[in-house]
């Protein structure tokens, strides 16, 4: 079978080893001729003549590799910083959620104590306030 005599964007971006992006970028950069025709959904590239091996793409693709290592790194550093951080705040919920339950038995007993003061101590005796009673001298 003979060898077309242009490449598809995609076709050379397989024969390359590289991504189509790599292909495109380093036809508007003029690595590679290219030109535009028309195609069935519009108009696309037809590379002209493929090199053995673009010049600079297999450092990229090295440095990109090791740039999404190193973004791989960052990113499982925030996972773990951020899950610390919430197990940090789940602890202080916690916390927060006993005091605020003691609180509110507290404010339950002293409401019990005022009815106790605010309730006549005799039937037939008469109502004073609360603190009336409680600074009355006996």
């Amino acid at each position: 079978m003979t060898e077309p005599t242009t490449y598809s964007v995609n076709e050379a971006a397989q024969k390359l080893n590289v991504c189509t992006r790599t292909i495109r970028r380093h036809i508007k950069s003029g690595k590679l001729k290219a030109e535009l025709v028309k195609g069935s959904f519009g108009d696309e590239y037809r590379i002209l003549s493929l090199p053995s091996q673009l010049d600079g793409v297999a450092e990229s693709e090295k440095e990109r590799a090791l740039d999404r290592t190193a973004v791989d790194k960052a990113t499982s550093l925030h996972v773990a910083e951020s899950m610390d951080i919430i197990r940090e705040l789940q602890e202080k919920n916690l916390a927060l959620a006993a005091q605020l339950g003691a609180a509110a038995e507290r404010i339950r007993a002293l409401e019990g104590q005022v009815k106790l003061l605010e309730a006549p101590k005799e039937a037939g005796a008469a109502h004073l306030p609360w603190w009336r009673r409680l600074f009355a001298k006996k």
